[in-house]
């Protein structure tokens, strides 16, 4: 399959990297149609590529989903789509070591990659770093675009440094084009309401000074693709069953694709905790990650949806919570002081403790929702909470190979037919979660 594609990359994170994937998706889906991608886990940067694009942006990570997962992932978001734009994760060789980075990423799925590079504070040394990540791993770096450039002078500096790369423009140092950050990364566009604003001046200032046309020309460059076997689902076969998603600023994190996959099998269906809201006779519930730290008064007082998961639970309804939604599901939620939550597990949680950010790998105890004993799931851990107490009577499903879990190395409480973990899992490689 042809499908013309890029990665942005860099030589770290903060670059600016996420605002200008964006800002140029945007530029670009003027004149043709465009997919977002991002490298990794994230949750927060694919939606500022869904409002570039008006389409949703899909993880490729290939510690989650495998090499075919990426590949298939890949193949079947890009058809129908003239161009892909892959945003890469933190710097181009970061990874587990060089493993499961946006270079392996660059290299499995045969993309050209451009480096948007940082020149605040730095101006000839550009190209010393341009080349130390060229050379590092002889990287398919095709082009590279300078961030936060104060002038003509500095532009020229910076671009007569690099050699055999192609200097495709600059960004203008602007301090309205940043997007502020809090605790879990960048503010996520619900939150912040200049997201457009700023995505419309980078893209103007793309336009200005950045060769679109060399950018096209390098996408088409990309290898073709090699189909590889997709995997079947029973589309509409139970399609009359409801999976209840919780969606609202506390709780967001989620992949588009696990979304789309439940559709194979559910109608879905959004509630919000925050508005009190429920859903009648849900075969599933989902509550995933995000932010319930930011809005805990409003939890504590959504009595509606907490009366009505409770009385699912006990009625044998599948539940799946991930960090945010296990903290929901907790006993409460300590700030500056207590606020009650769900208390379907016996778990105390502060809010805000030190980041816990990696990939876990979690060996199954006992059988739950997402696996049989003895199979092994891999997940990603995102949270600034920590649980501070556990009850005794509290069921475990899940131990930690890697990752720091919710007590003493184990993740995964259990009761009736609900599963909450800190680990977030992608579901395209979690065989369990296609059988809900």
């Amino acid at each position: 399959m042809r499908f013309p594609r890029i990665i942005i990359s860099s030589d770290r994170s903060n670059s600016g990297k996420t605002i200008i994937s964006s800002a140029l998706m945007r530029v670009l889906s003027r004149k043709m149609k465009v997919r977002g991608f991002k490298a990794g886990p994230d949750f927060i940067d694919p939606k500022y590529h869904t409002l570039a694009t008006g389409v949703s942006s899909i993880n490729l990570d290939l510690w989650l989903m495998g090499i075919d997962g990426v590949k298939k992932s890949l193949l079947r978001y890009g058809k129908g789509y003239d161009i892909g734009i892959i945003e890469g994760v933190m710097g181009l060789y970061d990874g587990i070591d060089v493993n499961y980075s946006t270079y392996e990423l660059s290299e499995v799925t045969k993309t050209p990659i451009i480096l948007v590079v940082n020149c605040n504070n730095v101006s000839s040394t550009i190209g010393a770093i341009v080349k130390g990540l060229k050379d590092y791993r002889n990287a398919r770096i095709s082009g590279v675009i300078f961030n936060q450039i104060g002038s003509e002078t500095h532009y020229n500096y910076c671009k007569n440094s690099v050699k055999e790369i192609q200097v495709l423009g600059y960004i203008k140092y602007d301090r309205n084009f940043s997007i502020p950050s809090r605790h879990l990364g960048l503010f996520t566009t619900e939150d912040f309401k200049e997201a457009e604003n700023i995505l419309q001046s980078v893209s103007k200032a793309i336009e200005e000074a950045v060769d679109i046309d060399k950018i096209i020309e390098i996408a088409n460059s990309a290898e073709e693709l090699q189909e590889v076997d997709e995997i079947t689902h029973d589309k509409g076969l139970n399609n009359k069953d409801i999976a209840a998603i919780a969606y609202d600023s506390a709780f967001s994190f989620y992949y588009s694709e696990n979304i789309d996959l439940l559709r194979n099998k559910y109608q879905v269906e959004f509630f919000s905790p925050l508005l009190n809201e429920k859903i009648d006779n849900p075969a599933l519930i989902y509550i995933g990650g995000g932010y319930p730290e930011l809005h805990l008064n409003d939890l504590e007082k959504s009595n509606t949806t907490i009366r009505w998961i409770k009385e699912e639970a006990e009625k044998g309804t599948k539940i799946l919570a991930e960090c945010g939604g296990l903290m929901y599901l907790s006993k409460e939620i300590i700030a500056e002081k207590s606020y009650k939550m769900a208390d379907l597990f016996d778990i105390s949680i502060k809010a805000k403790d030190k980041l816990t950010i990696g990939y876990t790998e979690l060996d199954v105890i006992s059988d739950n929702i997402l696996g049989k004993k003895g199979e092994v799931l891999r997940g990603h851990e995102f949270h600034v909470s920590r649980a501070i107490s556990v009850g005794n009577d509290i069921k475990f499903s899940m131990k930690n190979r890697i990752g720091r879990g919710i007590w003493e190395n184990k993740d995964g409480v259990t009761v009736y037919n609900t599963l909450a973990s800190y680990s977030h899992f992608h579901f395209s490689s979690t065989r369990g979660l296609l059988s809900f």
